[in-house]
């Protein structure tokens, strides 16, 4: 009875232990993170493929990080040195300004500063009039140029991101906006940077801004991007980063941790994923008839290979092609005869050509006649 209950705590004993270590190992291997956003979502930097999300394409209210697309219109249509003009309605912008005024006179370059560090209203109202004349433009603008980057469930009616029923994004497409502001030498600069001077022409000595992203200096590798806080919109936030080569993206909208949520995104990317290949180039994808071919049948090649970040919140990943089924000889080796793209999360990460891999010669019907009758 003793041997028994002795026996019965040692292997309740290995239990425990075991159990312990499943979880430090979960905890720290494969751990899915804790995300307090209901709209998030997490890409490749490079491909801009998803890795992780949750209704990531649902259109929300974003607030500032509105302004990330002001910041690429303003790149993109001016030079730094340009002087803009403070307009009585720039003026008059509500909640948070840097407190400009009519009539002041400023360099572009300059006002990009309190866009991007501390998210001011009458300054992005002054670069959209600077850039468009009206602001009401300037959106459309915006909103046209979103469209050409991928982000098809966005649309502006405003250069700062104050409420508007008709003004919304998703944080897959704050994504895709965010990895193209990075593109831009001057924001991504100044996303990265942490407290600046600016020179406000309503002081004679520059005064100090800091940035409202709280994860630059306080993560490994952040570089940027933009914060945005509004009573519909929550607390939101588009935080980049770099380590090792590899850059991460991570959107988060009306969370109750944004620094937390984006850091344990982040976090996920770079320890809890790894590279897998989905398409291989050597490897024959299909075999498709040739009509009046010789031989009578052709493989088929993808061009090269496609490779996927994975990890234990990856997304449904999916293939979708296009092919010519009906072959007629001859084909060349190297033709193309179709394509295939692969999905993460329903959002196209990339496309492959699909080629023929060998030449299919015409097959000598009058020859193979003749053979025939000999037979019969």
């Amino acid at each position: 009875m003793i041997r028994t209950g002795y026996n019965l705590m040692k292997r309740s004993f290995f239990w425990l232990i075991l159990n312990l270590f499943l979880f430090i190992w979960v905890s720290e291997v494969g751990a899915y993170p804790t995300v307090y956003s209901d709209y998030y979502c997490l890409i490749d930097g490079e491909s801009s493929q998803i890795i992780i999300s949750k209704n990531a394409g649902e259109p929300r209210p974003v607030a500032s990080t509105t302004k990330m697309m002001t910041a690429i219109l303003v790149e993109e249509y001016c030079k730094m040195d340009e002087i803009a003009e403070v307009s009585y309605n720039a003026a008059r912008t509500p909640e948070f300004t840097i407190g400009l005024r009519k009539g002041q006179k400023i360099e572009v370059g300059e006002l990009l500063k309190p866009l991007l560090i501390c998210s001011s209203n009458d300054a992005a109202v002054v670069l959209a009039e600077h850039v468009a004349g009206e602001e009401r433009l300037f959106a459309h603008l915006m909103t046209k140029k979103a469209f050409l980057l991928g982000a098809f469930h966005t649309h502006f009616v405003n250069a700062s991101g104050l409420p508007a029923s008709d003004h919304f994004s998703t944080a897959y497409d704050l994504a895709l906006i965010g990895r193209y502001l990075l593109s831009k030498k001057v924001s991504s600069e100044l996303v990265a940077t942490k407290v600046a001077k600016f020179k406000h022409p309503g002081y004679r000595q520059p005064i100090t801004i800091t940035n409202t992203n709280g994860l630059l200096g306080a993560y490994e590798g952040v570089n940027g991007i933009k914060t945005g806080t509004a009573d519909a919109a929550g607390k939101c936030l588009v935080a980049s980063a770099q380590r090792d080569g590899r850059k991460l993206i991570a959107v988060v909208l009306k969370s109750g941790d944004r620094t937390g949520d984006c850091r344990r995104l982040l976090e996920y990317g770079y320890n809890n994923t790894r590279k897998v290949k989905i398409v291989d180039q050597g490897t024959p994808f299909k075999q498709l008839k040739v009509t009046n071919g010789n031989p009578a049948y052709v493989d088929i090649y993808p061009r090269n290979e496609i490779s996927l970040w994975v990890g234990d919140g990856t997304p449904y990943i999916e293939k979708k092609v296009k092919l010519k089924y009906n072959l007629n000889a001859p084909v060349m080796m190297g033709e193309k005869i179709g394509s295939l793209t692969v999905y993460a999360d329903g959002q196209p990460v990339t496309s492959v050509d699909l080629l023929c891999g060998q030449t299919v010669k015409k097959r000598n019907n009058l020859i193979e006649k003749l053979y025939r009758q000999w037979l019969n």
